[in-house]
């Protein structure tokens, strides 16, 4: 330690990722992890860049009024969570703030954010779980990735992990270790286990579990397996895939060794079958709060033609059915689109129809039609500027924004500001307590 790196400062702001925003006395800007606004502490520049650097704490000075102790004992070393040493409330807040900043650049003035919709307990939410593998000499670790690191830290606890979620991973841990199966190691190409998927029905006692592996069967397989089931019987479906491709989009064939290749869920009164590798909501309960904050915002008569872009397995869709005359949902993924029109066949729903293809192409095939309403969805990267050209082109009269990413969102709306659209409302909804992650949704319309 450099005493050439060691300063006296104050946070005044956060980053959108929950560090403390300071300055030293010659302007130069640090973000320092663990600071909260307010807070003044003796630091470390760990790291330096051309413009602004990294630092930790060394002693704190002052101890804001809106820190807690952190549920988690992981806490400081998960990457999985970043604001719970902040109070819920306070972190609700500054949810809220970072859109506020947002929409104050924004090509139209005086945009107000309506109240953030928060949760009563903002734990043990999350519906899916990635749990990563590693290899110790004691054993087999289970767990997130650390912070900004591939190394795993080994849960003994979470508290964004619904409770039957971790008893399920606990017990997998246990039951390699028992079986001898081992962790994959990407540098001598040894050991089986890469990852498990572990999704848990919020309104069900279902639960499933994919196996991603490095080779073509897991080491006293059907005991594994078997086992599982006995000590957790809610586990509904088992499934196993060698597979070089960890993602959800991944093709890669799933065997299945247990039960079924999906669980059930509910929003707003439409059940979904949801398979290992579906895109659904991280948060049902939050979901359902979305979607209701989509009908409001859209003012549905029930005359409405509406698309849903990026429609995954059409929990959108279908949860707005039977507000509209007809629902167009169109997703790339194949395997999601099959899962839409299973769950259309499984509600009854016979206005909501899928269709695979980009969807910046499917528009282009579409001109011709007359639309009220368009839904989108986007991953963290926003919208194509094809796609927003095409909404511009068909003047849909109503947009529905809902978006995981400001960044991406402000880039996006500025767009379609200056193509004679303007914003009514923005409503944040906070899918992912304990993170520093903020979904909204925005209402346009069409001059």
């Amino acid at each position: 330690m450099s005493d050439n790196n060691i300063f006296v400062v104050k946070a005044v702001d956060l980053t959108h990722d929950g560090l403390g925003v300071t300055k030293l006395e010659d302007g130069y800007t640090v973000f320092v992890e663990d600071l909260l606004k307010g807070e003044a502490a003796k630091i470390e520049v760990i790291e330096r860049k051309k413009s602004y650097g990294f630092g930790k704490v060394i002693e704190r000075l002052n101890r804001s009024p809106y820190r807690q102790a952190p549920k988690c004992k992981h806490f400081y070393e998960c990457g999985g969570c970043e604001l719970m040493h902040m109070d819920y409330d306070v972190q609700a807040a500054f949810k809220k703030y970072r859109l506020e900043l947002m929409a104050k650049k924004l090509k139209q003035a005086d945009i107000i954010i309506e109240d953030i919709i928060t949760m009563v307990n903002p734990y043990h939410y999350r519906n899916k779980i990635e749990i990563k593998f590693s290899q110790e000499d004691k054993g087999i670790k289970a767990g997130f990735f650390k912070a900004k690191s591939h190394h795993v830290v080994n849960l003994q606890e979470c508290h964004i992990m619904q409770k039957k979620s971790f008893e399920l991973l606990n017990l997998i841990r246990n039951l390699a270790n028992q079986y001898g199966i081992k962790a994959f190691n990407s540098l001598d190409n040894t050991g089986v286990l890469k990852s498990a998927v572990i999704r848990e029905s919020s309104k069900y006692k279902e639960i499933s579990v994919l196996f991603n592996i490095a080779t073509d069967e897991i080491p006293n397989e059907v005991e594994f397996v078997e086992s599982i089931v006995k000590n957790l019987p809610e586990v509904v479906g088992i499934g196993i895939s060698k597979t070089i491709d960890e993602s959800p989009f991944s093709d890669e064939e799933i065997r299945l060794v247990h039960g079924r290749d999906y669980i059930k869920d509910e929003i707003l009164g439409k059940q979904f079958e949801i398979g290992f590798r579906s895109f659904f909501q991280v948060n049902t309960l939050q979901a359902e709060r979305l979607y209701k904050k989509v009908i409001e915002f859209a003012r549905f008569t029930g005359n409405e033609r509406v698309i849903d872009a990026y429609s995954g397995i059409g929990s959108i869709a279908i949860s707005i059915s039977d507000k509209v005359n007809k629902v167009f949902g169109v997703e790339i993924v194949k395997s999601a689109v099959n899962d839409a029109k299973r769950n259309a066949r499984l509600n009854g729903v016979k206005n909501a129809l899928f269709e695979l293809g980009n969807i910046d192409k499917v528009l282009e095939k579409w001109k011709g039609f007359n639309f009220d309403v368009i839904i989108v969805d986007p991953p963290r990267k926003g919208c194509s500027k094809e796609l927003l050209n095409t909404i511009v082109k068909m003047k849909f009269p109503k947009v529905v924004y809902i978006s995981c990413n400001p960044a991406t969102l402000a880039r996006d709306l500025d767009y379609l500001l200056d193509n004679n659209y303007s914003i009514n409302r923005i409503a944040p909804v906070d899918m992912f307590p304990q993170t520093s992650h903020v979904e909204s949704v925005t209402l346009l319309s069409i001059k």
